[in-house]
């Protein structure tokens, strides 16, 4: 189940409160490490092996950003070895065999509803990408930022395990204008972060002093001719 404090409860994999997830989200676009918190909570709440959230995919000039988390494994004594093998091997060999990309956008889908499981099972995709790393269901959505950011998360899991569930759908469906609107954030912060370097790389270049200062008139940042001059005051 997951619970909204105005809302009745609805059935999903794990109870989960709906706000503390959606501020999760949220949260997701400021933090150091992408949706770092996110992931495993959504990856938890849907009951999957693994969530990808893939913020641009890999190509041949470019090792993309895939962030993923994976249930943990007591009996594995280095998860991170085996992770990092699925990721380097989806990004360096997989990646342009994957049927479930390009989906609708903001449409929750399944790979069956895209591929019937007799053609996955022949395919080289699973058999030398998915079926190595046990995995065969797969559930997911493509949404994209009007600045051209196509973010996409994915769910998966082992074949032994359940079909993913209409209130996995319906709970994927509630979050994904969320998910959208916290990828737009992401994607405006990354874009003001690269037009202030790019400023800050031609001020520096110009010679001209620049300081950066906050709300409190409190010191942020200040480039070379800048901290020279700030220096001088102080040894007056």
């Amino acid at each position: 189940l997951f619970r909204s404090r105005n809302k009745p409860a609805m059935c999903a994999a794990n109870v989960v409160d709906y706000e503390a997830l959606l501020g999760l989200l949220y949260e997701g676009a400021l933090e150091p490490q992408p949706f770092a918190s996110a992931l495993p909570a959504l990856r938890e709440t849907i009951d999957a092996q693994v969530v990808s959230l893939v913020l641009r995919p890999p190509s041949k000039d470019d090792r993309g950003l895939i962030l993923n988390s994976v249930r943990p494994d007591p009996q594995q004594a280095d998860p991170g070895t085996a992770n990092d093998w699925r990721l380097t091997a989806y990004r360096e060999e997989f990646f342009a065999l994957d049927p479930f990309v390009n989906l609708p956008p903001d449409q929750v889908v399944t790979l069956e509803e895209l591929v019937p499981d007799e053609a996955l099972m022949a395919s080289d995709y699973y058999l030398h990408y998915l079926e190595p790393v046990q995995l065969f269901r797969i559930l997911g959505v493509d949404t994209q930022d009007p600045g051209g950011m196509l973010a996409r998360l994915r769910f998966s899991r082992r074949r032994e395990e359940p079909q993913f569930s209409p209130a996995d759908r319906e709970l994927l469906t509630r979050l994904t204008p969320h998910l959208n609107r916290a990828i737009r954030i992401y994607a405006r912060l990354g874009r003001t972060s690269s037009e202030r370097d790019l400023y800050a790389g031609a001020v520096e270049q110009l010679a001209v002093a620049s300081i950066v200062l906050d709300e409190q008139a409190r010191l942020l940042s200040a480039n070379a001719p800048a901290k020279s001059l700030l220096e001088q005051g102080d040894r007056k």
